[in-house]
C-alpha cells in the first residue's frame, strides 16, 4: 500500500509579508490611531533590520489594504482600513473580541442568507433530505452548523456568499470564538425547519443565534 505523501511546496513568507507584520505589530504596540505618523523608510529600515526596498513594498501593500496613508511631502500615516481588507492570516494581527464579535454578525448573516438563497432553489423535501443525509453530524453544534453551511453553499450559483462565510468562519475558528457563546439552541431542530421548509421558524432560529450571549465579554 503507497504511503499518501504531501507534495506541496511550503514556500517562507517574502521579506515584504514580514515587514507588512512587524509594522502592523509596531502600529499596535505603539498605540498609533488613524492620522499618527509613523517613522521614516530609513528610519523603519534601521528598526526592522532589512533594507529599504523591503521597507517600501511593504508599506505599499498596507496603503493598498488601506491600512497607511502616504502623503508627498508629509510622510506616512497610519489609516483606518475596512475591516475585512486586511487578512488577520497574513499579518497575524490579534483580533480584540470587539471586531471578533463583527465578524460573527456577518457570519451569521451569511449562513442565514446561504440557507434562503437554498430554500429558494425550489428543491422537494427528499432533496433536501438527500443533500444532507451524506453528511456525517457529531451532535456538536459548531461542528455541525459549519458543515452543514459549507455544504448547501456548493450548490449556489454564486460563490461568493461561500467564499465570505468561510473567510468569516477561518477567522472565528482560529481565534476560538464559538467556545465563548452560550448556545441554546439544537442543531437538528434547525436542520429540521429546513428539511420542511419552514422559513418563518428558521429567521426565529437565526435571530437567536444573532444574539447569543457570550460567557466572557471581556476576552
Amino acid at each position: 500500500m503507497k504511503r499518501e505523501r504531501n507534495y506541496k511546496v511550503q514556500q517562507p513568507p517574502k521579506m515584504y509579508q514580514e515587514v507588512m507584520t512587524q509594522l502592523v505589530e509596531y502600529i499596535e504596540s505603539e498605540q498609533l490611531s488613524g492620522g499618527a505618523k509613523i517613522p521614516t523608510e530609513r528610519n523603519l529600515s534601521e528598526l526592522l533590520g532589512v533594507s529599504r526596498s523591503s521597507v517600501r513594498e511593504g508599506i505599499r501593500s498596507l496603503e493598498l489594504l488601506g491600512y497607511l496613508d502616504s502623503r508627498q511631502g508629509e510622510g506616512t500615516f497610519v489609516s483606518n482600513p475596512p475591516p475585512f481588507l486586511i487578512p488577520s492570516q497574513l499579518l497575524k494581527q490579534q483580533l480584540d473580541h470587539t471586531y471578533l464579535q463583527n465578524y460573527y454578525e456577518v457570519f451569521i448573516m451569511c449562513s442565514e442568507q446561504i440557507v434562503s438563497l437554498s430554500l429558494s432553489l425550489g428543491l422537494s423535501n427528499k432533496e433536501l433530505i438527500e443533500k444532507t443525509s451524506s453528511l456525517k453530524f457529531t451532535g456538536d453544534f459548531w461542528s455541525d452548523f459549519p458543515k452543514w453551511i459549507e455544504s448547501i453553499a456548493t450548490h449556489l450559483q454564486n460563490p461568493f456568499f461561500l467564499s465570505l462565510w468561510l473567510n468569516n468562519y477561518n477567522v472565528l475558528k482560529e481565534n476560538n470564538y464559538f467556545c465563548t457563546l452560550n448556545l441554546n439552541i439544537q442543531f437538528n431542530v434547525l436542520l429540521d425547519c429546513y428539511i420542511e421548509r419552514n422559513e418563518t421558524r428558521l429567521k426565529e432560529l437565526f435571530h437567536e443565534l444573532s444574539k447569543l450571549d457570550k460567557t466572557n465579554p471581556q476576552i
